[in-house]
C-alpha cells in the first residue's frame, strides 16, 4: 500500500501534521526556545533523553542496524518490522512507482518463497494477509510488519528469514511484474478520490520548488504500465543496502536468543550495487506577502478553507530542550482548538469544524496551518473564523482556566501512559520503536517522559503558550486556500477564473484582517451536578462462573452487572451499558433516519446540567468519558475510566441515561454534517449503497439504509427524546465491567448510581418486530453516479442465515473466509482486477434467519460486468467443487490465532459476552466452546453450506458505475 506520512499535509488526510502560521501579528515577545530554556532551568530536568532501558539496540558490520524489546502482550506472539530508508523520493524519473510497485513485488517471489507461495504459507502459520502481514510505501521509507504468532525459536526464524528475502531475494521475475501491473493501477483506481486530487493541487501549489509533490507513492501510470525489471532491479540493488535498514523485534521471547538470530539472518546481506548520492530535495518557497491558491472540486461534499504557513526545516536533534519548548505550542495549540470546537456549536457558526495544527514532516519543510471545514456558500465567513480567532489568541493569549484544563488532560494521559506501559500490545511498541529509529529520536520510557514533563507542565504559564504560539505562527507570508466545492469567480464565458478567484479570497482575507478582535470572554465554571443518586441499591443475586472467572450480579431494581476482571492491561476499566430495546422501538413513521440523528446528536447534547463543553471543563484530568450508539435491539453506552475514577465514570454513566441533553447545539451540527454526508453521497458509490441496496437487501424494510435526505433533514430532536428518554429511563439495563479493578468496589459503584435508580422493566420478546427477509427472487441492479472518478464498485449478494445458532454462524463466517480467499486468487493475483477484493459473511443476531455473503470489488469500470461474472463464478464453484482441506486450514488458523488472541482481549470479553451474559446465557457456552468447535470444523461441512447458499442461481449483484457529469451550472453551489 501507498502512505503519504503518518502525518498529514491537509486536513484531507487523516493523518495529524501541524504547519507554522504568523504574520497576523509582530512577532513574539520572548521566543519558545527562550521559554524552554527558562523551563528546562527550572525544573533541572535531565541533562540528556535517556533510551527506555529495556531497549536493547545495536548494529551489524554491515551497517544494519535493529532493535529488540521483550513485552509480554500479546502472551506468546512477536512484532517484527523492517523499515528500509528508501521511498519515492528516491526514484528516478524513469522510475515514478516504482518504490510502491516493488513493495508488492516482495509478496511475489523471493529466494526461499516461490511465486504464488507466500501469502499461503503466512495463513498456514496463522497469519492474516493484510491483518498480521503487511507493508507500506512513503516518501521517504518501505515499511514491512509482520504479527508472528508463536515465538519459538523456528517460527522467529522463519519471520526473520521472510524479512531477509525482502531485503535481498527478491526474485523480480518478468512475468510477476507484469501479472502485479493491473493491481497497482487499481490500487491507484482505488484511491483516487476528490480529496486525493484536492491535496495533489494543493501540495504542487504550495511546494512548486520541491521534490516531494513530483514524487507521489503511487507514482506515474506510464512506469507502472511499462517499466521492465532493469529499472526494479536498479531500484532495490541501489536503495534496498544494509546500512539503509532497520530492524525492529518486540515481543513475547528471550532477547538474547532473538539478538542472535538477527545476527545469523542479516550479517550476511550485502549491498548489490554502489550506493548512489541522495537526491536534491529542492527548496520550500519562502513568502514575504501573501499567496492565494484556489482549487475547485465540483464533487466535493464541502469546502475548506485554509491558511497555510510554511519554511524550511531547520535541524534539530531530539533533546530535552526540543521536547520542552514543543510543550507550550502543543498546550497553545489544544487552547486553541478547544476554543473553535466551542465556536462551531454556536446558533449561526458559518463551519462545521476547524483546526490548528503546527510541526514538521520529512525533515524538510515546517508548517502552520488552519483549516476550516463549511459549507461552499459560506466560505467568507468560515474564513473569518479561522482567521480572527487565530489572531484573537495571538494578539490577546489565553486564560489561566483554559491551561488548568489542558494541563490537567496532559498530565493524565502521561500517567495512564505510566501506568499501561507493562501490558502495551507489541505491535504498537514495534510500530513506535521503528519509528523513533527512523526519524533518529530517542525511544523513551513513559515513566521518563512523565518525569521530564510533569514539572513543566505545573509551571508553565498562558505567556508561554502565548509565546510558543506566536513562535509557530510567524511570518508575513502565507497561503490562503479555498479548495473544494465552493465555486468562485467566473470571466466573461462562465468559465472559472483563478485569477479572479485569487483576488475575490485576498479580499475576503484583507476585510477580515482589517477588523479588530476582542479578547476572549470570560468562561463561567460550575459544579458536577451528579454527585449523588440517593440510597444504593441492594444486591438480590451474586453468581459466580468459576471457569470464566465471570461474576453475575443483580439488584433489586432489576439492574443487571457482569463482571470479569483482568491483568490484560494495568489500568484501564470498560464499562458498557446495554440498555432499552433499540431501534426495534422505534415509531414506524420515523423509522427511516431517527436512530442515525439520535445516534448523531446524542453525545454533542451534553446533559440537562451541563453542555458538551462545560462537561469537558469539568471532567478534565479524568479518565471518563460515554459514547452513545443505537444499536438494533439495544441502546449502547460505553466508556473507558480507571479506579480512580470509577464512581465519577458511573455517575456520569447513569446521568446519561436520566438526564440526557438534547440541546439544540447538537442538532444543527448534525445537520451541517448530514449535508456534506448526502452531497457525497450524489458523487460516490456511498449513494445508492447506503441509500437503495441496504434497503433492498431487506426487502423495502424502511428501518435499512438511509432515507432520502428531505426525510432525514426531517427527523428532530423532540422524536429523537420522545422515542429514547423513556427507553434510557426505565428499559432493561445490563452493566458489564472488564478490566483491572476490585470487584467488590465496582459492585459498590455501581450500587450508589445505576442500582438506586427506579425499577427497570424486562425485556420484551417484540418478535413481530424482528421480521426480515433476504429478497426471495435474486436482483441485478446497475446505478450510475455523476463522477469524474474513474472507478466502478460491484457487489454481489448470496442470501444465508442468521448468527442465533451459533455452531452454523461460526461455519458460515469460516466459509466467507474461504470465499474471500479465492477472491483474492482469482480477482486479484490472476487478473489484477482489484486491489482489495473482499468477501464475507453478514449474520444477524436479532432478525431470525436474516444473512447474507457479500463480495465485494473497486475495479476499472470497464471490467465490471466481467468481475461481476468471475465473482458468481467463484461462488457457484465452490457450490458444485467444494471446499479443499488447504483451504479450509489456511482460513482456520489467522481465525484461531485472532481467536486465542481474544481470550486476554478486554474488548472480546466486554462486547461478546458480558454485555449480555444475564439477558442470553448461551454467550456463556459460546465463549467456552469457540476453540473446540472452530477446530473441529470440517472441509465437508463448509463445502454442504457453499452447495446450499452459493449457486449462481442465488446470487444478485449489483454494479455502479461513473457517467460523466454533465457541465450544469445548477449544480454548482452558490457562494455568499
Amino acid at each position: 500500500m501507498t502512505r503519504f506520512k503518518p502525518a498529514r499535509f491537509h486536513c484531507l488526510f487523516a493523518f495529524a501534521l501541524l504547519l507554522p502560521l504568523t504574520g497576523l501579528i509582530s512577532r513574539a515577545d520572548a521566543p519558545a526556545a527562550e521559554t524552554a530554556s527558562a523551563l528546562a532551568a527550572s525544573t533541572n530536568p535531565a541533562a540528556s533523553l535517556v533510551p527506555d532501558p529495556v531497549l536493547r539496540t545495536g548494529e551489524l558490520p554491515n551497517g544494519l542496524r535493529y532493535a529488540i524489546y521483550p513485552n509480554k502482550e500479546p502472551q506468546g506472539r512477536a512484532s517484527l518490522q523492517l523499515v528500509v530508508l528508501a521511498g519515492s523520493l528516491h526514484e528516478t524519473e524513469e522510475q515514478r512507482g516504482l518504490a510502491h510497485f516493488l513493495e508488492h513485488m516482495a509478496f511475489n517471489g523471493s529466494t526461499h518463497y516461490p511465486p504464488g507461495t507466500l501469502i499461503e504459507f503466512f495463513q498456514r502459520m496463522g497469519m492474516s494477509f493484510g491483518g498480521d502481514t503487511n507493508a507500506f510505501t512513503s516518501f521517504d521509507r518501505t515499511q514491512y510488519r509482520l504479527e508472528l504468532p508463536r515465538t519459538d525459536a523456528d517460527t522467529l526464524a522463519e519471520g526473520l528469514r521472510v524479512l531477509s528475502d525482502y531485503a535481498g531475494g527478491l526474485l523480480l521475475l518478468d512475468e510477476e511484474i507484469d501479472r502485479e501491473r493491473g493491481v497497482i493501477l487499481n490500487e491507484k483506481r482505488a484511491r483516487d478520490s476528490v480529496a486525493y486530487r484536492s491535496f495533489v493541487a494543493q501540495f504542487g501549489a504550495m511546494l512548486p520548488a520541491a521534490r516531494l509533490p513530483q514524487r507521489l507513492p503511487i507514482g506515474l501510470e506510464s512506469v507502472i504500465e511499462e517499466a521492465g525489471r532493469d529499472r526494479f532491479v536498479d531500484f532495490w540493488d541501489t536503495w534496498y543496502r544494509p546500512e539503509r535498514m532497520i530492524v525492529v523485534a518486540v515481543g513475547d521471547f528471550d532477547v538474547e536468543a532473538a539478538e542472535g538470530q538477527i545476527r545469523d539472518t542479516f550479517v550476511p546481506l550485502v549491498a548489490r550495487a554502489p550506493a548512489r548520492e541522495l537526491p536534491d530535495m529542492g527548496r520550500v518557497t519562502e513568502l514575504e506577502e501573501p499567496h492565494l491558491f484556489y482549487h475547485y472540486e465540483p464533487e466535493a461534499p464541502g469546502t475548506d478553507v485554509i491558511l497555510t504557513w510554511l519554511r524550511p526545516y531547520k535541524e534539530a536533534p531530539d533533546s530535552v530542550e526540543k521536547r520542552l519548548a514543543e510543550l507550550p505550542r502543543n498546550l497553545a495549540l489544544a487552547m486553541l482548538n478547544r476554543r473553535y470546537s466551542e465556536l462551531a456549536k454556536g446558533e449561526d457558526a458559518p463551519f462545521n469544524t476547524a483546526r490548528a495544527t503546527a510541526g514538521d514532516y520529512y525533515r524538510f519543510v515546517e508548517e502552520a496551518e488552519i483549516t476550516v471545514s463549511t459549507n461552499p456558500k459560506l466560505w467568507r465567513k468560515a474564513l473569518q473564523v479561522g482567521e480572527q480567532e487565530l489572531r484573537r489568541a495571538l494578539e490577546h493569549g489565553f486564560q489561566p482556566d483554559e491551561l488548568a484544563e489542558v494541563v490537567a488532560d496532559f498530565k493524565n494521559a502521561l500517567a495512564q501512559s505510566v501506568r499501561g506501559a507493562p501490558t502495551r500490545h507489541s505491535s504498537q511498541l514495534s510500530s513506535e520503536i521503528a519509528e523513533a529509529l527512523f526519524t533518529d529520536t530517542v525511544f523513551t520510557s513513559p515513566e521518563f517522559d512523565l518525569a521530564l514533563l510533569e514539572a513543566p507542565l505545573a509551571q508553565v504559564t498562558p505567556e508561554d503558550c502565548l509565546a510558543a504560539l506566536r513562535e509557530a505562527f510567524e511570518g508575513d507570508g502565507f497561503y490562503v486556500s479555498v479548495i473544494g466545492n465552493a465555486k468562485l469567480s467566473v470571466d466573461k464565458s462562465g468559465n472559472a477564473s483563478a485569477a479572479l478567484a485569487e483576488q475575490e479570497i485576498l479580499a475576503a482575507f484583507q476585510a477580515s484582517h482589517s477588523e479588530p478582535v476582542a479578547p476572549p470572554a470570560v468562561r463561567e465554571t460550575s459544579e458536577w451536578a451528579y454527585a449523588s443518586w440517593g440510597e444504593p441499591g441492594a444486591v438480590i443475586s451474586d453468581e459466580r462462573v468459576e471457569d470464566l472467572d465471570l461474576r453475575l450480579v443483580r439488584f433489586a431494581n432489576g439492574v443487571r452487572l457482569n463482571l470479569k476482571q483482568t491483568d490484560f492491561e494495568k489500568g484501564p476499566i470498560y464499562v458498557s451499558l446495554r440498555v432499552g430495546e433499540g431501534e426495534l422501538t422505534a415509531p414506524a413513521e420515523q423509522a427511516p433516519g431517527i436512530g442515525d440523528l439520535a445516534g448523531a446528536t446524542f453525545d454533542a447534547g451534553g446533559l440537562g446540567a451541563h453542555s458538551a463543553d462545560e462537561l469537558r471543563r469539568i471532567l478534565a484530568g479524568h479518565t471518563v468519558g460515554v459514547g452513545f450508539t443505537v444499536g438494533v435491539d439495544a441502546f449502547t453506552l460505553a466508556g473507558a475510566t480507571t479506579s480512580e475514577d470509577l464512581r465519577l465514570q458511573l455517575q456520569l454513566m447513569t446521568a446519561k441515561l436520566t438526564d440526557p441533553g438534547w440541546r439544540p447545539e447538537a442538532l444543527r451540527q448534525a445537520r451541517k454534517q448530514l449535508e456534506q454526508l448526502y452531497l457525497s453521497f450524489k458523487y460516490t458509490t456511498g449513494g445508492p449503497l447506503v441509500t437503495e441496496v441496504a434497503n433492498l437487501l431487506a426487502s423495502g424494510d424502511p428501518r435499512f439504509g438511509l432515507p432520502e435526505k428531505d426525510v432525514m433533514l426531517s427527523r428532530n430532536l423532540e422524536e429523537a427524546r420522545e422515542w429514547i428518554d423513556p427507553e434510557l429511563a426505565s428499559g432493561p439495563l445490563e452493566v458489564a465491567v472488564v478490566g483491572d479493578f476490585e470487584p467488590e468496589a465496582v459492585i459498590a459503584a455501581v450500587a450508589e448510581t445505576l442500582g438506586a435508580l427506579p425499577q427497570r422493566a424486562e425485556r420484551r420478546a417484540l418478535d413481530e418486530r424482528k421480521q426480515v427477509r433476504f429478497p426471495a427472487q435474486p436482483f441485478n441492479k446497475n446505478y450510475g453516479i455523476p463522477t469524474e472518478i474513474d472507478k466502478g464498485d460491484v457487489r454481489v449478494y448470496w442470501p444465508s442465515h442468521d448468527a442465533l445458532d451459533v455452531r452454523r454462524s461460526r461455519r458460515l463466517s469460516l466459509l466467507g473466509a474461504v470465499l474471500d480467499d479465492r477472491l483474492r486468487l482469482k480477482v486479484r493475483q490472476e487478473i489484477g482486477g482489484s486491489y482489495s477484493p473482499y468477501a464475507g459473511n453478514v449474520a444477524s443476531n436479532v432478525f431470525p434467519g436474516y444473512g447474507y455473503f457479500q463480495a465485494i470489488c473497486v475495479v476499472d469500470p470497464s471490467q465490471a460486468e466481467q468481475i461481476a461474472d468471475l465473482i458468481v463464478e467463484i461462488g457457484d464453484d465452490l457450490a458444485r467443487n467444494g471446499v479443499t482441506a488447504d483451504e479450509l486450514e489456511r482460513a482456520r488458523q489467522p481465525v484461531m490465532t485472532s481467536v486465542r488472541d481474544s481470550l486476554r482481549n478486554n474488548t472480546y470479553w466486554l462486547r461478546s459476552v458480558l454485555s449480555r451474559a444475564q439477558e442470553k446465557p448461551e454467550v456463556i457456552d459460546w465463549a467456552r466452546s469457540r476453540v473446540s468447535d472452530i477446530e473441529s470444523i470440517t472441509a465437508e461441512e463448509l463445502s454442504e453450506l457453499a452447495k446450499t447458499y452459493l449457486p449462481a442461481t442465488r446470487a444478485s449483484r449489483v454494479i455502479i458505475l461513473p457517467e460523466r457529469p454533465a457541465a450544469a451550472a445548477s449544480d454548482v453551489p452558490a457562494t455568499e
